[in-house]
């Protein structure tokens, strides 16, 4: 996991802003951010890691969920208008935004 996911019950953990990564207690959701196409993949499984506090290896294969090359390709493909894609892994909901955003609603107890 990387410094930018933060844990449900972390103390530092501060509402969401655009440019932020972690915890929004408002929303109940976790944030994470990509740079590029190689990051996307790897900031939705360790967002989703960290939310459900599993080991990575732990975890089904992403590509068991979704197409992980279809998903880069068209969250980084630079159109027009923003796009915004979701689905369910690993019991929560995951939305991928092409500004770089990945948002992570956990499962429901």
């Amino acid at each position: 996991m990387n410094d930018e996911t933060a844990h449900s019950g972390s103390a530092s953990a501060q509402p969401h802003s655009a440019d932020s990564s972690g915890y929004d207690p408002i929303t109940e959701t976790f944030h994470s951010r990509f740079d590029d196409g190689s990051d996307t993949i790897v900031a939705i499984v360790e967002a989703v890691a960290s939310v459900t506090n599993c080991e990575l290896s732990a975890m089904s294969p992403l590509y068991d969920t979704v197409d992980p090359e279809a998903l880069t390709d068209i969250v980084t493909s630079g159109r027009d208008r923003p796009i915004d894609v979701s689905f369910s892994y690993e019991g929560c909901w995951v939305t991928v935004s092409s500004n770089g955003h990945v948002v992570v609603e956990p499962p429901e107890n």
